[in-house]
């Protein structure tokens, strides 16, 4: 079962998203007129804007796909900060909550365990 990913943001994440965001229009000076198309290269301008907020932010993504064990997850993170700027690579493994008595909450519409992604701390093993 996959269940550990890479968290965190890059910039090419960061450009897609802002791509996504960023509208072609702006509001027309006056009232009642039409929206003006931005030119190509204020889009440009705007979409380099809006990744530098995001970098700039909190907000993490998904970066990779699931993997079976944690060692895969730090080869991946290790490449990312290899391929361009990046910021709070993590690894998150998908865990059940459970609550003070141990057992598991369960989800009142499908009847199963809640599932959600926490944050992966390899255990510590010191080697005597």
């Amino acid at each position: 079962m996959s269940t550990f990913a890479v968290f965190g943001m890059t910039t090419d994440v960061a450009l897609a998203e802002a791509r996504k965001t960023v509208k072609t229009t702006k509001p027309s000076v006056k009232a009642g007129c039409p929206p003006l198309e931005l030119t190509q290269a204020e889009w440009n301008l705007a979409v380099e804007h809006q990744a530098a907020k995001i970098m700039a932010g909190e907000k993490v993504k998904q970066l990779s796909q699931m993997f079976d064990a944690p060692q895969y997850a730090q080869q991946f993170m290790e490449l990312a900060r290899k391929t361009g700027k990046c910021r709070d690579l993590r690894i998150r493994a998908k865990c059940e909550i459970t609550d003070a008595e141990g057992e598991p909450v369960i989800n009142q519409k499908t009847k199963m365990p809640r599932v959600v992604w926490v944050d992966y701390l390899p255990l510590a093993i010191n080697a005597a």
